[in-house]
């Protein structure tokens, strides 16, 4: 049984936009859900981020991988279990972005 994608479109301030498929979990209970979810913390991160000269993209990486860290050390069960989930959703992800087309964006 093939697995479900995530379609997503992330847009750049600098007007670029990438079609990007995600391969979801077989255990995923919701594609929309997720969906709201990156749209929101991408939302908050670039409001975060607008007009700081203190804060570098490698920053931002380090702080969602710790956050991702901080909320798979948060659930129940084996941790080396989480953690090998964690590395394979990062991963997958990473893959699929990477695989993703780039264009630029039309604007209004």
């Amino acid at each position: 049984m093939a697995h479900e994608v995530l379609q997503f479109v992330a847009l750049t301030s600098g007007g670029r936009a990438f079609d990007i498929e995600f391969p979801l979990h077989p255990q995923t209970q919701s594609a929309p859900a997720v969906s709201d979810l990156v749209t929101h913390l991408l939302a908050v991160i670039s409001g975060h981020a607008k007009d700081r000269t203190d804060l570098s993209d490698g920053d931002i990486l380090q702080a969602l991988a710790m956050t991702s860290a901080i909320r798979g050390r948060m659930l129940e069960g084996d941790q080396a279990d989480i953690a090998d989930l964690n590395r394979l959703l990062h991963e997958q992800a990473w893959l699929a972005v990477r695989a993703a087309k780039s264009y630029a964006a039309a604007r209004a």
